[in-house]
């Protein structure tokens, strides 16, 4: 069987007006990623440069969410904390901010809220403390480790 890796270096002609590949290379802040785009019907929705401009940073720690990153969503403990300019605000009642998954920024991988989608919004799922809690047939048991 012979591969065609040139099907990867096609340019498309996205929904946004741009030409793009499917599969590139992201930069926003000082930091980059692969992202491959979806192709649905031969057509891509939006290019890498205009997937970089919905790139957001962490309310928390300042590093790059991507398109597509898991986020969480946390709330400042401390009120009188400046959250910066650039933080993305969730919930105004709650004082909700998005920020990323990273090891040294959340908490836990339990407080993964949800992902940073198009065209730059919080595409919210449950948590996996919210899927164990709503588990129906009840496989799961949460303990309290001392």
């Amino acid at each position: 069987m012979k591969w065609n890796f040139n099907i990867f270096r096609k340019r498309i002609i996205a929904e946004c007006g741009h030409s793009a590949y499917i599969t590139d290379t992201v930069h926003a802040f000082g930091e980059q990623t692969t992202t491959t785009v979806p192709v649905i019907d031969g057509k891509i929705e939006y290019c890498h440069r205009c997937l970089e401009k919905m790139a957001i940073r962490c309310a928390w720690c300042g590093k790059a969410i991507f398109i597509g990153d898991p986020i969480t969503l946390y709330s400042p403990v401390d009120k009188n904390r400046m959250i910066p300019d650039y933080a993305v605000l969730y919930n105004k009642e709650h004082l909700s901010y998005v920020g990323c998954l990273r090891w040294d920024c959340a908490d836990t991988g339990a407080d993964m809220m949800g992902f940073w989608f198009p065209p730059g919004a919080v595409k919210r799922v449950l948590s996996p403390l919210e899927r164990l809690l709503n588990d129906p047939e009840k496989k799961c048991v949460i303990t309290q480790i001392p």
